[in-house]
């Protein structure tokens, strides 16, 4: 508890500087303010954080020193803006009352799956739930090697190789954790309480593009309500299935519940929105820079000012060094916004002149992730062409994600007078841009172009069902409630299930290929406490990579937090150098040559290997290698042994 709240206070300062950067930009009244600054405050702590790493000066002095600038910066730039460069409507208290309600439910939408995230019992196993296993494990990893200050970050699933991932999001719980004292050395609470306040940034960021739409604050933050909980039918789908074979309702216990068009149809998977804040913080918060530039489009179209546009282009290029696929869809959002803004004005190609400054933060996001190497590779992953699981059940399987709010938001593109159009013609232009990009670009990894192109497709859907709402309260607001009752009776039981099993650390049943809850026992932690106190934290530490599949692949990773020589990363695009890497680690374990075990493990660089009880089941020919000259018992305690290869 204590070191969660003193995370929180960090992170606080973290964002401070674009707080009071973002009250100038929109107004100092204004609640929108406070979410834009604090979106752009931890973004450019990120790279403040970043630039000790890269000129290899990480230290507790040159971080504080590297924020410290960049907050006298922002407070410089700040000093310059004499009056608000963003048109938003302002209602007051009652402004206000809506972002706390709002951010309430997001804040409840977190808490239940996280406070079960980890949690041990009364013998000190930790218990993780799938699909946190995933995701979970792979930041924890992931924040342990950029704890490292290694520039360009190791695979820590293969050495020898640079890490090729988007981890900007990840510099701040990564820096505490290494630098802090106890508690904030704790990676994975570091994780935990960054992803929930996160998470309040990113939806009032929706909250905010939303709300350039309507008039009336109720309307928007009632539309971005049902955005969060209940845009998806399978919920709903699923327990007519079961009701009608007479099933009963527990088994949704048993069911991956938001992506029953996969499983039922093999259709594409889009996660909701409560998933993306789960699961993929750094995803979601890559959308909300995106957001700041649909914002200004929204609210100012062409004729947005060169102040706008700037902010725009900073956002974006901010958004591109967070995630540069995400970036980019939303940079091409922007300019096909602002595109079909100008041509309805005389002077379009000046004020396309003048918008084509945005362009620049985005060239300078590129170079930045190019230095980086965040995104190598990745090209050869890329494929075109309609096809694979878009393909099957299309229209179907988008109905059964996106219908509760699809369906009314496409009569939300009305053209009412009374409404703005712009921000319409924004969301519009997001919706159709992530529809085609679902639809015909993959990757290698077949679902994370769905996953990233429907949270942008979420996140663009609300400010049309917003614009039908306002409409529908024309006729009278008890009209427009028992509208929004019908859409929560379809698409809130999605959440509801889904929030359930996220958070079910109890179901210990083996789902379709994995465990739906793994546990990493008490004696496990112990043996991986002792790597973090006598281990360099540059060694490399085995474990036979193969064996434990989709359960326990980031064991040594995650929990010891150190590097492999070879692993299967499930949440990394698949390479074959990967699986080859393995085996040849399996091999290690397999053999009962001594001298051929260790060759390989001192060709691979690996310093320590890792066994327990399923290593010597399933290789017992094996074991008896392992007395030899050329390893040493370095640790060993309840069926756990750890040998220094010699």
């Amino acid at each position: 508890m204590i070191g969660g709240l003193l995370y929180a206070i960090l992170y606080a300062a973290a964002i401070a500087p674009g707080v009071l950067l973002g009250r100038r930009l929109v107004g100092r009244h204004h609640p929108a303010g406070w979410i834009i600054g604090g979106v752009l405050g931890y973004a450019t702590t990120q790279l403040a954080l970043w630039l000790p790493i890269f000129t290899h000066r990480p230290s507790l002095f040159t971080f504080v020193a590297a924020w410290s600038i960049q907050a006298v910066a922002l407070w410089l730039v700040g000093r310059r803006v004499t009056a608000p460069i963003l048109p938003l409507e302002n209602t007051g208290a009652a402004e206000i009352k809506s972002v706390a309600l709002i951010l309430l439910l997001t804040a409840v939408v977190i808490a239940v799956p996280y406070r079960n995230l980890g949690r041990a019992d009364d013998t000190g196993t930790r218990y993780y739930r799938a699909y946190f296993t995933a995701d979970f494990f792979w930041h924890t990893a992931l924040a342990a090697e950029l704890g490292r200050y290694s520039t360009p970050p190791r695979d820590p699933y293969m050495a020898g190789r640079e890490m090729n991932y988007y981890w900007t999001y990840f510099l701040l719980p990564a820096v505490v954790a290494h630098e802090g004292a106890a508690p904030l050395d704790n990676v994975q609470r570091a994780l935990k309480v960054n992803a929930g306040l996160s998470a309040l940034l990113v939806i009032g960021m929706l909250y905010v593009f939303t709300r350039t739409a309507v008039a009336r604050d109720g309307v928007a933050a009632a539309a971005v309500a049902i955005g969060l909980v209940a845009t998806s039918a399978e919920g709903a789908f699923v327990l007519q299935q079961l009701w009608r074979a007479g099933r009963p309702i527990a088994a949704v216990t048993e069911m991956n519940i938001d992506a029953i068009t996969s499983w039922q149809f093999a259709g594409l998977r889009i996660d909701d929105l409560p998933r993306g804040l789960w699961y993929n913080p750094q995803h979601s918060f890559s959308c909300a820079l995106g957001l700041i530039a649909a914002v200004i489009a929204a609210a100012g179209g062409a004729k947005a000012s060169r102040a706008a546009v700037w902010l725009a282009g900073i956002a974006l290029g901010l958004s591109t060094c967070f995630n540069p696929f995400v970036g980019g869809v939303f940079s091409l959002i922007y300019g096909l916004s602002i595109l079909i803004d100008a041509v309805r004005y005389p002077g379009a190609i000046r004020m396309l002149v003048r918008h084509a400054l945005a362009a620049l933060p985005v060239i300078a996001g590129v170079a930045w992730c190019v230095l980086n190497k965040v995104a190598g590779g990745a090209g050869n992953a890329v494929h075109f062409g309609f096809g694979g699981s878009a393909a099957h059940n299309t229209l179907g399987s988008l109905l059964l994600s996106t219908g509760p709010v699809l369906v009314p938001a496409m009569v939300g593109l009305w053209p009412w007078q009374s409404l703005p159009a712009q921000p319409a013609r924004v969301a519009l232009t997001g919706a159709l841009v992530a529809l085609l990009l679902m639809h015909l670009l993959t990757l290698s990894e077949s679902s994370w172009v769905g996953f990233r192109t429907g949270q942008v497709l979420l996140l663009m859907l609300p400010l049309l069902f917003a614009r039908f709402l306002s409409a529908l309260t024309g006729f009278g607001s008890k009209l427009a409630l028992g509208f929004c009752a019908s859409v929560l009776v379809v698409g809130l039981p999605t959440t509801i299930i889904d929030t359930y099993n996220a958070q079910d650390i109890g179901n210990r049943a083996l789902g379709p290929g994995f465990r739906w809850t793994v546990p990493v026992t008490a004696a496990q932690q112990a043996a991986f406490g002792w790597v973090q106190a006598h281990v360099s934290e540059n060694a490399i530490v085995q474990m036979e990579p193969i064996l434990r599949g989709r359960d326990h692949w980031s064991l040594i990773p995650s929990f010891a937090q150190r590097r492999m020589s070879a692993g299967l990363p499930i949440s990394l695009l698949p390479t074959p150098e990967y699986m080859e890497g393995s085996l040849e680690v399996q091999r290690i374990y397999q053999t009962a040559d001594a001298a051929e075990a260790r060759d390989l493990a001192k060709a691979r660089g690996i310093q320590y290997l890792y066994v327990d009880e399923e290593d010597r089941q399933a290789y017992a020919t094996g074991m008896a290698k392992f007395d030899a000259p050329y390893f040493e018992r370095a640790y060993e305690r309840r069926g756990i042994t750890i040998f220094r290869v010699r």
